[in-house]
């Protein structure tokens, strides 16, 4: 090959590889930027926390363009107070505990509603306690979780039977406290969420009852963010809900595959799932419903003594814009 004409493919070889590079750089940019969100969120060690275990597990959050990382907690308190501490970014919690904390600041929203239950909360005795109804409890003590589901579900199984002014006392007690306590009698009952009353029937040597009343309360858990932040990273907001979107998708189509990833991601036995698979409903959601049952409890809380201050207006507590960005992306 002549000089001239190795020169000549040379050039032509270069050109070629730098249309390549003009054409695609920006690509390549572009893909870089979407794997740069990362972000932390406080997940609660339970089975409503699934859509989450699912969209990591399957890789949902990486499709979105989301480094993810699950930072486990005990309980929906336990979550928010991370995220308070600027430890995470987002946390999960049922509506209870977003209720007591608005009543104390306002730069807490709610993105979404990911799950719905009737039947997770539980009032739990022992047999050999011989208390066989809600009124029997006169006079005894009770385990709850002060400012969560655990206390306005145990408060509302007494309203519901007309007991509201019973005498008794509330033993407040963290989520990992509520099972020894009852095991070993320092209370006579304790309010639960599973799996809590799982684990007091697996433990306990003795007949485990339920006193509550199913489909009393519906409790959600949430996705809670701190307010600045999203107003910083609504893009951000609308990835992690689509991913949690696909997870909620898969679980709903795949019921048996999916109670067996929970069950080991959460290092739990399949029965131990099971127990209260079936009553949970997985769907994201954020609406009139969930404002509702939010503004009931506000009402309690300060009918109970248990906040100081007249209620927010919880309207403002609902940052929707990526929820109805999402919605519209589904037409």
């Amino acid at each position: 090959m002549s000089p001239k004409k190795r020169n000549t493919l040379i050039l032509g070889i270069f050109s070629v590889v730098a249309v390549i590079a003009v054409l695609f750089t920006p690509q390549l940019i572009t893909e870089e930027k979407k794997i740069e969100a990362k972000l932390a969120i406080a997940v609660s060690q339970t089975p409503l926390s699934s859509p989450f275990l699912i969209a990591k597990e399957r890789g949902y959050f990486k499709e979105q363009g989301l480094d993810v990382t699950l930072v486990p907690c005990n309980g929906g308190v336990d979550c928010t107070h991370r995220m308070l501490s600027r430890d995470v970014d987002y946390a999960t919690a049922s509506e209870s505990v977003l209720m007591f904390q608005s009543f104390n600041r306002q730069d807490i929203s709610i993105l979404v509603s990911f799950v719905e239950s009737d039947n997770d909360l539980k009032l739990l005795t022992l047999e050999p306690s011989n208390i066989r109804s809600v009124k029997a409890l006169e006079g005894k003590k009770v385990g709850v979780i002060k400012g969560s589901a655990s206390e306005f579900y145990f408060d509302s199984v007494l309203i519901a039977n007309n007991l509201k002014n019973l005498q008794l006392k509330k033993v407040y007690l963290t989520p990992s406290e509520l099972v020894p306590a009852l095991l070993s009698y320092r209370v006579d009952a304790i309010s639960s969420w599973e799996p809590l009353g799982y684990k007091a029937e697996l433990l306990s040597a003795n007949k485990v009852v339920n006193l509550g009343n199913s489909a009393i309360y519906q409790l959600s858990f949430n996705l809670l963010a701190m307010t600045p932040n999203l107003e910083h990273s609504n893009d951000e907001s609308l990835r992690l809900l689509k991913a949690l979107d696909l997870a909620v998708e898969w679980i709903n189509n795949n019921p048996d595959q999916a109670l067996e990833t929970i069950a080991t991601s959460l290092n739990l036995s399949v029965d131990q799932v099971a127990w209260s698979w079936e009553d949970l409903v997985f769907r994201l959601s954020l609406g009139n419903s969930l404002l509702s049952n939010i503004q009931l409890q506000a009402r309690w809380a300060v009918e109970s003594g248990l906040v100081d201050s007249e209620p927010p207006d919880f309207r403002a507590v609902f940052y929707s814009s990526p929820f109805e960005q999402l919605v519209a992306s589904r037409d």
